[in-house]
């Protein structure tokens, strides 16, 4: 009995150690800042989901429809919050690191807890943020967890295939992806698992066609591929590799470290960066080339999984790409490392090593920013909110949250319920940035535009749509804050100076701010 008993202990250990770990920092999450565009996006393009509006067609949405349609249902049931859009996100993670446990399980218990742990401290940075991105490879790693299995069946490859095709639902870019790992590996199974799962991905993806059909086939087209593909790609566009001298990217300049010549934990973080870029590539290299020396199917598919999502890292290396890329390519080389040192080495010696080697490589992407968030856990700084008609964000600034709060008390002494709102940058000929979050702490207005996001080349573009929709609109909020926007891409670029004429000619200022100036229609 006793045996038994301490068997069940030793098996269970190793996740309940990483429940532990993954639950110390949830309420610090919670309560992380909210003040993003892509968070802000997520909570008013599901709401307006849930109102019975369409992604592409209604409003702009770069994605699959996966992640609103997912946000509205939890909003239907659950009441619209950021805290239930981030319950979402949990749950997006959670899959995740089942999915990442039961491949590193396919080596040992041990490489299952490791590669499970540094994919948590990988996204970590993210907060919970219900990113599509992070829904995709969750239901993409599941899907290919369950794929490996060495004595799977015609049934789990279905169920493979439906979650492969709904991490299509969320981006549609995971198309190589999923064909390169997941297609490869039925390759190599029998005909009738290879048509299960094909039945399978024909099911998990079928919904698109009611996309399709309700949001207008060039609708679709044009939102998910032209917009995101061709016109926004030059001005999100960032140097590669990254420069050792400048991170490039706009927000990681605003949280720069001391530009140090010293080696080692001396880096820079534009260095730092640099260093993370080319460990990633050659990461991905080892653990293909050792995965193919093993013979291991389940070990061959996910190296390629993770070498086929190098383009999203290509396409903007900046931090957050990096981890969005890393959190794959990380624990593919784990894995594959693990196995072939299984012999001679522990699991958890090579995933402790390679954690080492993580922080050595990037202190403070891989080391710093993930500790910050367990330091707050034992915190007793007062969290920030920013609240507005029974809506709230956490915000990290006392001095911009009283902004707010005051151009919402003019804004509300002015305006009716049900006009609509416009929010952007102060220039509009340069759409970088724009503070989505505002839509959502604004429920009894309508959003006057379709771009509800400020993307360069796409709100700005000439011919666009932007100019006419402002015209429509009964209010106009716009922000200095991202006057300083500067990356070496086309965003420095003025794109078409309609809309910032609309705005000269036809309204009339009604309140100023430092950062903020509020415009009201008033004129034919």
């Amino acid at each position: 009995m006793n045996k038994v008993t301490g068997s069940t202990l030793v098996r269970f250990l190793p996740a309940a150690l990483l429940a532990l770990v993954v639950a110390l920092p949830l309420l610090v999450m919670f309560g992380s800042n909210g003040a993003t565009m892509e968070e802000g996006s997520l909570l008013i393009g599901g709401e307006l989901v849930l109102k019975g509006q369409i992604p592409n067609a209604d409003f702009e949405h770069l994605y699959g429809p996966g992640d609103l349609w997912t946000l509205a249902g939890a909003f239907a049931v659950f009441g619209v919050s950021i805290t239930v859009e981030r319950l979402v996100g949990l749950l997006y993670r959670i899959l995740l690191l089942w999915g990442l446990y039961r491949i590193g399980k396919s080596v040992s218990p041990a490489v299952a807890f490791g590669s499970a742990l540094l994919g948590w401290i990988l996204i970590i940075p993210f907060g919970l943020i219900a990113y599509s991105w992070i829904a995709a490879i969750s239901f993409a790693v599941a899907a290919l967890s369950i794929a490996i299995s060495e004595t799977v069946t015609k049934r789990q490859w279905f169920i493979s295939g439906i979650l492969a095709g709904m991490a299509l639902l969320y981006r549609a870019d995971l198309i190589l992806v999923i064909v390169v790992g997941l297609g490869w590996l039925a390759w190599q199974s029998n005909k009738e698992h290879r048509v299960a799962a094909i039945k399978g991905l024909a099911l998990g993806v079928s919904p698109y066609l009611v996309h399709v059909v309700i949001a207008r086939p060039w609708t679709v087209i044009e939102g998910m591929f032209i917009d995101p593909v061709i016109r926004l790609r030059s001005g999100r566009t960032l140097p590669v590799p990254p420069n050792w001298d400048d991170s490039s990217d706009f927000f990681a300049r605003l949280d720069d470290l001391v530009t140090s010549t010293d080696p080692g934990f001396g880096f820079g973080h534009a260095a730092q960066l640099s260093l993370l870029f080319w460990t990633l590539l050659i990461a991905a290299a080892i653990s293909l080339v050792l995965a193919w020396r093993s013979k291991r199917t389940a070990l061959i598919a996910f190296s390629l999984f993770a070498v086929a999502s190098i383009p999203q890292l290509l396409q903007r290396p900046s931090p957050n790409h990096i981890r969005f890329v890393g959190v794959i390519i990380f624990t593919s080389l784990l894995v594959s490392i693990a196995n072939h040192l299984k012999d001679r080495v522990s699991g958890t010696v090579v995933s402790i090593a390679l954690f080492v080697l993580l922080v050595v490589v990037a202190p403070y992407h891989i080391g710093r920013v993930s500790a910050d968030v367990y330091g707050q856990v034992f915190s007793s700084e007062e969290q920030l909110t920013l609240e507005h008609e029974g809506r709230s964000i956490p915000v990290e600034d006392n001095q911009y949250r009283q902004e707010v709060e005051n151009l919402f008390k003019e804004l509300d002494s002015v305006a009716q319920s049900g006009e609509s709102v416009f929010i952007g940058p102060t220039d509009l000929t340069r759409t970088n940035y724009s503070e989505t979050w505002l839509y959502h702490l604004l429920p009894e207005y309508v959003p006057g535009s379709y771009h509800l996001e400020m993307n360069p080349g796409l709100a700005n573009r000439e011919g666009g749509r932007l100019a006419e929709d402002v015209e429509n609109t009964d209010w106009v909020i716009l922000t200095s804050r991202f006057d300083g926007w500067n990356e070496p891409n086309s965003s420095v670029n003025a794109g078409s100076f309609e809309a910032g004429k609309v705005v000269n000619n036809h309204f009339c200022l009604v309140y100023e701010s430092t950062n903020y100036s509020l415009f009201q229609f008033c004129s034919n």
